[in-house]
């Protein structure tokens, strides 16, 4: 049975521990890997800071989020092939404010059957007051979700 499972990456320790995960329990050659990067648009009040706010500038903050993804997708290539994963594997990027909703947006655009993410085992309060993606995808998503906690020190 082919499954659409969205792993969202990075570049974290805590995003490569999750594929980690999957590898080691999960693994069907047949499941359909979606990888997803979500990067923050070019800022606008940073721009203007600069001694040249223009167009251009703008463009080459895409410009630069653009291979960002791209970089990140060929670190995960390698480390998928690491792994011994030989999964029908696809690239999302999303240029977007807010993680978490990307990622459910996604999942739900994708029709995905798992969502798979890493945190970075942050306590209560911290995660209260900082926020946590995994959390929020936890609470947003109406579909299951897998999150790999980081290891017991």
């Amino acid at each position: 049975m082919k499954r659409k499972i969205l792993i969202a990456m990075d570049g974290s320790e805590n995003s490569r521990r999750a594929l980690r995960w999957y590898a080691q329990n999960m693994n069907n050659p047949e499941d359909l890997l979606i990888f997803v990067f979500i990067t923050d648009p070019p800022s606008m009040s940073l721009l203007a800071h600069s001694v040249v706010a223009t167009p251009e500038a703008y463009n080459a903050g895409i410009a630069r989020g653009i291979e960002e993804g791209k970089a990140l997708a060929t670190k995960t290539r390698q480390f998928c092939a690491s792994l011994g994963l030989k999964n029908t594997q696809r690239f999302l990027e999303r240029m977007t404010h807010g993680v978490g909703p990307a990622i459910v947006e996604i999942a739900n655009e994708e029709a995905v059957d798992l969502i798979l993410v890493g945190n970075r085992g942050l306590g209560t309060m911290r995660r209260t007051f900082l926020g946590s993606v995994s959390d929020y995808v936890l609470h947003h998503a109406h579909r299951p979700v897998a999150v790999v906690p980081p290891p017991k020190e």
